[in-house]
């Protein structure tokens, strides 16, 4: 068969991704870091394999650094190596029937019948797919082995199984095999990045937070779990201390905790998990972000659609994207928040009479609101200021 074109191949990649996808690794392939690594592999594999069917790749050994990348990424996630099997014939399934389709169309239009457009190729095509297998399982087999003896795996089972539904009663066992002690005072972090990074970065901080002990499991590819341990309850100048050390790294880290036990050990856990998705939804997280101080907007976005319609409807024009607008609701809200316009003035760095200008200018555009309905007004500032633009309509013609 002639040349293939690469819009051809796309569509086929796709096709197979999404077969594989739901029908070997329907729960992990919502994991947008393993389904990259998975279309990756897809990609490559399916480029090749249409190379071999049209008869333009003749040499044995293939450049697979996609497949064997996936086969580790397979064995870092626990999962076995039937898996990994099984989304190859998968894949070569629905590869072979888009790929008679493609003959079948071409024979068409007169390119030639079907046998000569396939020709001898059927034996390359598998071939090429049981000489894959062959590496990846060799490489399946090797990063496995690396797991096995650097303990990774042992400590992310039992981590996954102290995050379960039915987590195991606390026992020395767990500290040893964990090398962790569970009854700590506990802050949890997910972090980004390979592992000798995600290391030096947990190790810096359990050194900057004087953390008593440090402990990180793969969570999914290039996503890390750490929790930092401190011997009691944290108080606030230890706090102010943390999130200093956390923030002034510069990268996308986020936090939750700090929580007692091992009960607290699967809170703060929960709580960077929730702040993680946070940062899809908020206009602005930053490189840090500690869930509680995004809690109240953690349980308002639960429903973003409603919560930008809750927005829109307790500020109307101050919800819109302007920068008179954008002056008024950071001055409502620091108002509101400290409960003191002078507090206000100095948080914002301006005069008293501005605090007040603004404030005026807002009670004529939301009338009874500002002495009726402060609780909901406050959770609306909060709320516009999370999402940004996206949750404002409009025009605003008047804003002192």
């Amino acid at each position: 068969m002639g040349t293939t074109s690469a819009a051809e191949v796309e569509t086929i990649a796709e096709t197979v991704h999404d077969a594989i996808a739901s029908r070997v690794f329907p729960r992990h392939a919502k994991d947008s870091r393993f389904d990259e690594v998975l279309k990756r592999c897809v990609r490559g594999n399916i480029g090749l394999l249409a190379d071999v069917a049209s008869g333009r790749v003749h040499h044995e050994e293939p450049q697979l650094g996609h497949a064997l990348a996936f086969a580790e990424v397979v064995a870092d996630q626990g999962l076995p190596f039937e898996d990994l099997e099984r989304a190859y014939w998968v894949g070569l399934e629905q590869f072979w029937h888009r790929w008679l389709a493609i003959v079948g169309e071409a024979a068409a239009r007169g390119d030639g019948t079907v046998a000569e457009l396939i020709g001898d190729r059927t034996p390359a095509v598998f071939g090429y797919v049981t000489r894959v297998l062959g590496l990846v399982s060799a490489r399946y087999d090797e990063a496995a082995g690396e797991l096995a003896c650097t303990g990774e795996e042992r400590r992310r089972a039992l981590v996954g199984e102290l995050l379960g539904a039915a987590p195991p009663a606390h026992t020395q066992f767990l500290d040893d095999e964990l090398g962790y002690r569970l009854r700590a005072c506990h802050l949890a972090l997910l972090l980004q990045g390979d592992r000798p990074h995600a290391e030096r970065r947990l190790a810096r901080l359990r050194h900057e937070t004087d953390a008593q002990a440090a402990l990180l499991v793969q969570r999914s590819p290039g996503l890390w779990a750490g929790w930092l341990g401190f011997p009691g309850r944290v108080d606030p100048a230890t706090l102010r201390m943390i999130r200093q050390a956390v923030s002034r790294h510069g990268e996308p880290v986020v936090a939750g905790g700090p929580a007692l036990g091992l009960a607290g050990f699967r809170r703060a856990h929960e709580e960077a998990v929730r702040a993680f998705a946070l940062r899809e939804v908020l206009a602005d997280p930053g490189d840090f972000l500690w869930y509680t101080d995004v809690r109240l907007e953690a349980f308002l976005l639960g429903d973003p659609a409603a919560a930008r319609r809750f927005v829109a409807e307790e500020l109307g024009e101050l919800a819109e994207a302007n920068e008179r607008a954008d002056r008024i609701r950071e001055t409502l809200l620091a108002a509101l928040a400290s409960g003191s316009q002078a507090r206000a003035a100095a948080e914002l760095g301006v005069h008293e009479n501005t605090v007040r200008l603004r404030i005026r200018t807002a009670t004529e555009l939301l009338g009874d609101a500002l002495s009726e309905r402060r609780t909901e007004l406050l959770v609306a500032l909060r709320l516009r200021r999370a999402l940004g633009p996206q949750a404002g309509s409009g025009s605003m013609d008047a804003v002192g």
